[in-house]
């Protein structure tokens, strides 16, 4: 997306650059205008950003993260929280993605090793796109996939009132 909003900036500055050369010509003859959408399929409308008609589960699963419950025993979908996809290599750390039944991304988790934060880590997360509503941090004494005591740091994409979406 940055390499075609690039090239795009530098296409308009050369029209712009070509088109002051010679003025005189430009209203003689009407030169077609030269943006970044041209030949591009509309992605914004009635008030959605792109990250909205994105499938970001399609989106994660083309980058590498594979479905929990197809890596380990482990649910499907978990009330609350949603459908966990995470690049196996990122593991235990994260960062694990919560999508809801609609493909709609729900939260990103990270599971920090207490041992880390005693030892005074500096933890250097990869991040994933969506918005940020809130962030809950609480203490895990250790369950399947992550064994050792942990903190989950949660990032939520949705408000609070939006969690109750992924309850069912």
């Amino acid at each position: 997306m940055i390499k075609h909003l690039a090239a795009a900036i530098v296409i308009a500055m050369l029209a712009a650059s070509t088109a002051a050369v010679d003025s005189s010509k430009a209203q003689s003859t009407k030169a077609p205008r030269v943006n970044a959408w041209n030949g591009r399929k509309h992605t914004y409308h009635h008030g959605r950003s792109n990250a909205e008609h994105l499938n970001l589960r399609k989106f994660a699963e083309a980058k590498g993260y594979k479905k929990v419950s197809s890596l380990a025993v482990f649910p499907d979908f978990v009330p609350g929280l949603g459908e966990f996809y995470v690049k196996p290599e990122t593991l235990p750390l994260g960062p694990l993605l919560l999508f809801d039944r609609e493909d709609r991304l729900v939260a990103t988790v990270y599971m920090i090793p207490v041992e880390d934060i005693n030892d005074h880590k500096k933890l250097d997360l990869p991040g994933f796109m969506g918005r940020c509503d809130h962030v809950t941090f609480y203490f895990q004494s250790g369950h399947v996939g992550a064994e050792m005591p942990h903190y989950h740091l949660v990032i939520w994409n949705v408000s609070k009132e939006g969690e109750a979406r992924v309850e069912k």
